[in-house]
């Protein structure tokens, strides 16, 4: 099991469409938001 407790709640948003077997989500998304260089990345404040 993942140890989810350092997870911001948009990390955590990312986590849980990723694990929903009815949703499109998968690690290239995790990657994704993970990215700076990437629109969708966490750090964006937009």
């Amino acid at each position: 099991m993942v140890d989810t407790s350092d997870l911001t709640q948009e990390e955590l948003d990312t986590w849980s469409d990723i694990n929903n077997p009815n949703n499109d989500a998968d690690m290239d998304d995790w990657a994704d938001t993970h990215n700076p260089n990437n629109d969708t990345y966490i750090g964006d404040s937009s």
